[in-house]
C-alpha cells in the first residue's frame, strides 16, 4: 500500500475494527472496551439508518396511494 491509503486507513479508524477481529479471532477473544464502544456505535448507526429509512419510505408509500385513491374517489368530467 502506498502511503496516502495507509493514512487514509489509520484515519478512518477501519485499523481498528480490523485489529479488534485479530484479536477476536486469535487465541485471546478479550476486546479492548474502546473496540467494543466502536463496533457498537458503527452497528447502532446502521440500525438507525435502516429504520429511519423505512419510515420515510413508508410515509411516502402512505401519502403516494391516499393521493391516488382521492383522484379515482372523485373523477373529473
Amino acid at each position: 500500500m502506498n502511503n496516502p491509503l495507509i493514512s487514509l486507513y489509520n484515519i478512518t479508524g477501519f485499523s481498528r475494527v480490523v485489529d479488534s477481529f485479530k484479536v477476536a479471532t486469535g487465541d485471546s477473544a478479550e476486546l479492548p472496551l474502546a473496540d467494543v464502544l466502536v463496533i457498537s456505535r458503527v452497528l447502532f448507526a446502521v440500525v438507525m439508518i435502516g429504520f429511519v429509512g423505512y419510515f420515510f419510505d413508508r410515509m411516502k408509500h402512505s401519502l403516494f396511494v391516499t393521493s391516488e385513491t382521492k383522484t379515482k374517489d372523485y373523477p373529473r368530467r
